[in-house]
């Protein structure tokens, strides 16, 4: 592979043979501990840990071969297989992550931060975007700057509102759908596979979205990136208007 740069909704990346370097930011040592602990027991789906350099403030990390999960979303995720991959991913994630105690001075893109006893260390930007696919297959996720000390159902319940999706009434047609998929199986789909309770996701999903519009208000107002930026191109009213059609579904996606 040649060397590229692409530019993503926050961070310049440059492929480079089987590398890509990002940005170094506070958080970079606290998420390559964690990447270099998923890779040491053998956990095949991230990118391993390779550098980082101080003087020229990158990180490097392996490349994953295959193709992200942009729109209009590839067949895979718009059929139940991709549902059940992403679902068995992230429960084997949190099998392997649960024994992961983060060192007492772990920096996060959160500021203060901390993990607490019955933690995990979650994702914490679980969408399509972040998925790579390679002939049908999940091959990894990418771009673990927003892990952060959470939930095991904060986490299944961000995949679920990002790949179901849980967006609204005509979301689907956005990333390519041809008719109306049937989100209440779709939803179905993934917590099967994990195994967890499609209600429970449904109210763990409220919460992350309430988390996600006190960041953008407090942090945004402050400055402090990414959030300022989320505020400025006005995510909040997006969310407040996926969370509103949520409250408004959550019969009909419960059956």
């Amino acid at each position: 592979m040649s060397q590229r740069h692409d530019q993503g909704s926050i961070n310049q990346v440059t492929f480079d043979g089987d590398s890509v370097q990002r940005p170094l930011h506070p958080w970079t040592r606290s998420v390559h501990t964690l990447l270099g602990y998923l890779t040491a027991h053998g956990f095949p789906y991230v990118p391993a840990p390779r550098s980082i350099d101080e003087d020229r403030r990158i990180e490097v990390v392996g490349f994953i071969e295959g193709s992200v999960a942009l729109r209009p979303w590839p067949e895979v995720l718009k059929c139940e297989s991709g549902l059940t991959q992403l679902g068995d991913f992230l429960r084997r994630y949190h099998e392997v992550v649960e024994d992961f105690v983060p060192c007492e001075d772990a920096v996060w893109h959160v500021p203060d931060l901390t993990w607490q006893p019955g933690d995990i260390i979650r994702h914490g930007d679980l969408g399509p975007w972040n998925t790579v696919w390679r002939n049908g297959n999940l091959s990894g996720v990418i771009d673990w700057d927003f892990a952060e000390p959470g939930s095991r159902l904060a986490d299944i319940a961000q995949l679920a509102w990002h790949v179901v999706p849980l967006r609204g009434a005509d979301f689907w047609q956005e990333v390519g759908f041809e008719k109306e998929p049937d989100l209440g199986q779709r939803l179905g789909a993934i917590c099967a596979a994990y195994g967890a309770s499609a209600s429970r996701v449904v109210d763990a999903l409220l919460g992350v979205q309430d988390e996600d519009l006190r960041r953008i208000s407090e942090l945004g107002a402050r400055g402090i990136f990414p959030w300022s930026v989320f505020r400025e191109r006005g995510d909040a009213s997006q969310i407040a208007k996926e969370q509103r059609w949520l409250m408004s579904s959550h019969n009909s996606l419960l059956g």
